[in-house]
């Protein structure tokens, strides 16, 4: 069976942060700090140090096949990456950053711009000649919302088929009409929108990440993240933008899916039973704009499969996340065989395929 993944990673070069913006931005990149005793940090601007060495210590080999660590080029090594497909059982990927992900923390509007300009040309570039088995996904700031505005505009001149903007973004939440420039952009030129875990513009990381003690912050870090998901989907069905843009598509990515159909449920459930406080007034059921524009990204959630008598299988993707630690490479065959036991042979091919291939145009 044909498998896309439609949630992969590619790790910038330092160059980015180094040398492709302006130097006065180049402060504000992201570094590794070694500590007098020691110990080493993971700094970026934005963000509280997070420390690294005592994790690395604990790696097993299985997780040392993972994180780029069998490839020092960061997945950058096209011919690398297709070998490492093949080894998966993998024939098309659509490509998020890695450090870049946290790209949103950055309060400065200038480096976010001129992180993402160059990103956005270097992806491009490199993937240029092997658009049937890759879709580079765009990174729009959008603190700025008149300059995410036209990165994304620049974005669909360049061929890009997705962008990707914050997953929350409390300052300015996705029910505020101030989007709907950049809906209306991303609608005509057929950008699918895509918000990322992780991606959050506040820092979300608890003190205890990767120290020798800690009191559960990262476990419950992780999971909560998974609920980010919730965020863009209940805002974007609520204000109104899947129904003023009907063509508009939207991918919640690497947020698992189990708690897609509890969501789609109580939206319809308070609409119905509260619309004499609901405003704007909505002219399908809440369930059904998302139902016909929406998408979520998962890698290994039985749960989202049982609940297919709510959302179907139409609105499903599956991803390797390849290669972080909780994703599936390379054991991806594997965990699809597990998880999708027992589900019928059409909803499969759509959630590891045909979703994917006909959403961002795969050949």
């Amino acid at each position: 069976m044909k498998v896309i993944s439609a949630d992969s990673h590619i790790q910038e070069p330092s160059e980015l942060y180094e040398r492709w913006i302006p130097e006065a931005l180049r402060k504000y990149g992201p570094r590794i700090e070694v500590r007098d005793d020691g110990s080493r940090y993971r700094v970026m601007h934005g963000r509280k140090p997070r420390r690294l060495d005592i994790a690395e210590s604990r790696e097993t080999e299985d997780d040392q096949d993972r994180e780029f660590r069998a490839d020092p080029t960061g997945g950058r090594d096209v011919s690398h990456r297709l070998d490492d497909q093949a080894r998966d059982g993998i024939i098309a990927e659509v490509l998020y950053p890695n450090s870049g992900l946290a790209l949103f923390n950055s309060p400065v509007p200038d480096y976010q711009l001129a992180v993402a300009h160059s990103y956005n040309d270097w992806l491009a570039d490199l993937f240029a000649e092997h658009r049937r088995r890759f879709v580079p996904v765009g990174m729009v700031p959008i603190i700025d919302i008149d300059r995410g505005v036209e990165e994304a505009e620049r974005l669909a001149k360049l061929g890009y088929r997705a962008i990707k903007v914050p997953i929350s973004f409390p300052d300015r939440p996705y029910n505020h009409p101030d989007y709907d420039r950049l809906w209306a952009v991303c609608e005509e030129a057929g950008l699918i929108v895509s918000f990322h875990a992780f991606t959050n513009t506040e820092d979300v990381y608890p003190d205890d990440w990767g120290e020798k003690e800690g009191i559960g912050g990262a476990l419950n870090m992780m999971a909560m993240r998974m609920v980010d998901g919730m965020n863009p989907v209940s805002l974007l069905v609520s204000g109104g933008a899947l129904m003023r843009f009907p063509a508009l598509k939207v991918v919640i990515v690497e947020c698992g899916a189990g708690w897609l159909a509890w969501l789609l449920y109580v939206l319809d459930e308070q609409y119905e039973k509260k619309h004499m406080w609901i405003q704007p007034k909505l002219d399908l059921k809440p369930s059904e704009y998302f139902l016909r524009q929406g998408y979520v990204t998962f890698s290994d959630d039985p749960v989202a499969l049982r609940n297919l008598p709510f959302t179907g299988s139409e609105v499903l993707l599956w991803g390797s996340d390849y290669p972080h630690d909780e994703g599936t490479f390379p054991y991806s065959q594997a965990v699809i065989e597990r998880t999708f036991s027992g589900l019928a042979a059409e909803d499969k091919h759509n959630i590891v395929y045909a979703n994917a291939a006909r959403l961002y145009g795969f050949e």
